[in-house]
């Protein structure tokens, strides 16, 4: 069933329990397979392990619902050779006529290059870098935000919102941009870099680094001395990390400090600092914490979660998983051609997602009315606090 203006999915519930197997196949009346393929170990495992849940509480929702019986099978994939040998086998022995990513946008391209080449449809759910939609295939599509959607949200953040609460003017901001030498974390840097300068907001510096990487503290070093007065650092868990431990050596705190990325709205992240990091704000993924009028999904949403798994989601990287998830398996068929039509032909305004986003594809397979937010880290929550209609809480 197409989700409609008139109800959220979210409203109609979701089950306690789990697909009894895994995946989708295309004929006659057998089952859909699907195909899921994300880093279930090493250094992205916690991302690619809450994406899959997102992704499987989908698909038990809407196997609730009847119709052809969906299966997915889940492949840990931590490379990209690896994830376009386990997409071509998904597709060709499998049967798997659909495939679902990544939350690493590496992973993403070769899988989706897989699916591509094999008539299969691919669908990135969360990794944002912009190469992943701009090499013309007409059969992958993204649900969640690109790099460019963070690149605006800083400058619109750094020019309407932060000013006020930093209490100086923006022209007074002194910026630091500190990138993870890979692909979606660099081009939400480029993309934040090239913003805020249209924006009339000083780059003092923009710095890659190596994943997991010895020179933390003398880029902080290096930062300092040049008076940088708000650091946004696009990273993983363990460089984030990192850099709280390279600032607290440091003896300096800039007047904000932003991450960037999925990592950034993880408890996990929040367990590894502790309190050094409440007070800080991330570009971000629309978290459970947010306003109920713009996601109304989030407490349904977090309750199924917790049935299923025994916690509470552990950011809204699983929620975005689960609602773009949830508009692509809604459509009335998921083979190829048929999926296309269907998802080309959507036009879901701001608002109609659990999670607060629309669905409308540009002609590339980005979904348009998918956008970050922005959280700050308090009492070890991370609540949205901008923009206006998606914040929950007001900057502590």
């Amino acid at each position: 069933m197409a989700l409609t203006n008139r109800c959220h999915p979210c409203r109609r519930g979701l089950l306690a329990g789990l697909l009894a197997t895994p995946a989708l196949a295309q004929t006659g009346t057998a089952e859909w397979r699907l195909g899921g393929l994300f880093p279930l170990s090493g250094p992205n495992a916690l991302l690619g392990d809450e994406a899959a849940r997102g992704l499987e509480l989908a698909i038990e929702e809407r196997q609730a619902q009847g119709g052809r019986p969906l299966r997915l099978l889940r492949v840990d994939v931590t490379e990209p050779a690896q994830a376009l040998a386990e997409a071509r086998r998904l597709i060709q022995q499998e049967r798997a006529g659909l495939l679902f990513g990544s939350v690493s946008a590496p992973i993403g391209l070769a899988a989706s290059q897989a699916a591509e080449s094999l008539e299969a449809s691919y669908v990135e759910l969360a990794a944002a870098a912009d190469a992943l939609t701009e090499r013309g295939q007409r059969h992958s599509y993204r649900t969640a935000p690109r790099a460019s959607d963070y690149g605006t949200l800083g400058a619109e953040a750094l020019t309407r919102f932060l000013p006020n609460h930093l209490g100086q003017p923006a022209d007074a901001l002194r910026v630091a941009i500190l990138h993870e030498a890979s692909a979606s974390p660099e081009s939400i840097a480029a993309s934040l870099e090239t913003r805020l300068r249209e924006a009339g907001i000083t780059v003092a510096e923009r710095l890659a680094h190596a994943v997991r990487t010895p020179e933390m503290p003398a880029m902080v070093q290096r930062l300092r001395a040049a008076g940088v007065n708000l650091l946004i650092h696009a990273a993983g868990e363990g460089d984030a990390v990192a850099l709280f431990r390279a600032l607290q050596d440091a003896a300096w705190r800039p007047a904000a400090v932003i991450g960037a990325g999925l990592a950034w709205g993880l408890t996990d992240l929040s367990r590894a600092v502790g309190p050094a990091l409440d007070g800080c704000f991330a570009l971000e993924l629309p978290p459970i914490e947010t306003a109920e009028r713009w996601a109304p999904g989030a407490r349904p949403f977090a309750e199924a979660y917790q049935r299923r798994w025994g916690s509470p989601p552990r950011s809204g990287l699983s929620f975005a998983a689960y609602a773009g998830a949830q508009a692509v398996l809604a459509q009335p068929s998921l083979e190829r051609a048929a999926l296309r039509n269907a998802l080309v032909a959507l036009d879901q305004a701001e608002g109609q997602w659990p999670n607060g986003w629309g669905f409308r594809l540009d002609e590339r397979g980005q979904n348009t009315r998918a956008r970050p937010v922005l959280l700050q880290w308090q009492a070890a929550k991370p609540l949205t606090v901008f923009p206006p209609e998606a914040a929950i809480a007001r900057p502590a």
